[in-house]
């Protein structure tokens, strides 16, 4: 199997067909996640870290899916853009349920070694997810309050 095979197993079968075993197979004891942006949420190491990432968002995306939009391949490395679609039926990351249909991208990083995801690193729009679920105002309304704060300074 090539890298490219890899990642897309672990995105159409693992995410999207919900084949959480297949982390034993397609994760090291050692591996490791790296956020790249600041995401306390999931720093896991090992297949188990895998599995419960998944189900964490499954938990509160119970449709969710996967869609990879581009993918570069350099030897060991798999760079994929990629973009989450669900509707929030359920409790994710202590969000209640808000029955608001998402999408949100992002871009990881995989780096792959004797046919196993060994790291990856990933960068998401978690801020637009948050806005999505009416969690917090837009980009727009948070500049506008910002100016309207200064200048009643």
């Amino acid at each position: 199997m090539n890298a490219r095979e890899i990642v897309e197993i672990f995105v159409e079968q693992l995410w999207n067909q919900r084949q959480l075993a297949l982390a034993d197979d397609l994760f090291p004891a050692d591996f490791v996640a790296k956020p790249i942006a600041y995401q306390s949420l999931w720093q896991g190491t090992g297949p188990e870290s895998m599995k419960h990432h998944v189900r964490e968002w499954l938990a509160g995306l119970p449709d969710l899916q996967m869609n990879t939009i581009a993918m570069m391949v350099r030897d060991d490395r798999v760079w994929s853009r990629w973009e989450m679609t669900g509707t929030h039926e359920g409790t994710l990351y202590g969000i209640p349920p808000t029955g608001k249909t998402i999408k949100a991208l992002g871009v990881t990083l995989f780096e792959i070694a004797d046919n196993k995801i060994r790291s990856l690193e990933t960068i998401f729009d978690g801020l637009g997810l948050m806005q999505q679920l009416d969690v917090l105002p837009d980009a727009a309304t948070l500049i506008e309050n910002y100016l309207i704060a200064s200048q009643a300074r």
